[in-house]
């Protein structure tokens, strides 16, 4: 008897405790190549539209890259003319083509914790306020005539150089994280 009542007990006690073990619900997006992917959309980090990234990227380049996440104008008009599609990076290394709008990606990821900038190329950006780990005027190697470099994502130590200029990022990164 006293094995029933524990087990009565244990039972209503895990119903109640579920929700907090529960964590947050995975979303989904589809790859240009592949069958969809199911994560947290809080590893978003920034959402573009640019040109597939069919520039080839070998492991010498990649490690020597300053500009490994978001590709220079001249990669993206080495690859010709092509229809931009929406970017996502955060999921995985690198900037991961998918079906979805930009706008729907941004829903799914939390459109109030984006700030938006321009890219050297004149794309729009939208990055996770959070998720970038410094901004800085200048830096060593980096594309000419930016307004500024940030870290972000995975490797803050690889700048992803702006139109806008530091204070501009700074005040955009503060007016979303008070």
């Amino acid at each position: 008897m006293i094995r029933v009542i524990a087990a009565v007990l244990t039972y209503f006690v895990s119903l109640s405790c579920a929700p907090a073990f529960a964590g947050s619900p995975l979303s989904q997006l589809t790859p240009f190549t592949g069958t969809p992917v199911f994560f947290d959309a809080r590893r978003i980090t920034a959402v573009t539209s640019l040109p597939p990234n069919e520039f080839p990227v070998s492991a010498e380049v990649a490690r020597l890259s300053l500009q490994i996440f978001f590709p220079l104008p001249a990669q993206i008009e080495a690859n010709g003319p092509k229809k931009p599609v929406t970017q996502v990076l955060g999921i995985f290394a690198n900037l991961m083509p998918v079906k979805e709008s930009t706008d729907d990606v941004l829903k799914l990821a939390g459109r109030d914790q984006f700030a938006q900038f321009t890219l050297m190329t004149g794309q729009t950006v939208w990055m996770r306020a959070s998720a970038i780990a410094w901004v800085s005027h200048d830096y060593e190697g980096g594309t000419p005539n930016a307004g500024s470099f940030v870290g972000l994502g995975f490797v803050p130590g690889r700048p992803t150089a702006l139109k806008e200029d530091v204070d501009t990022v700074r005040k955009a990164i503060e007016k979303i994280m008070p």
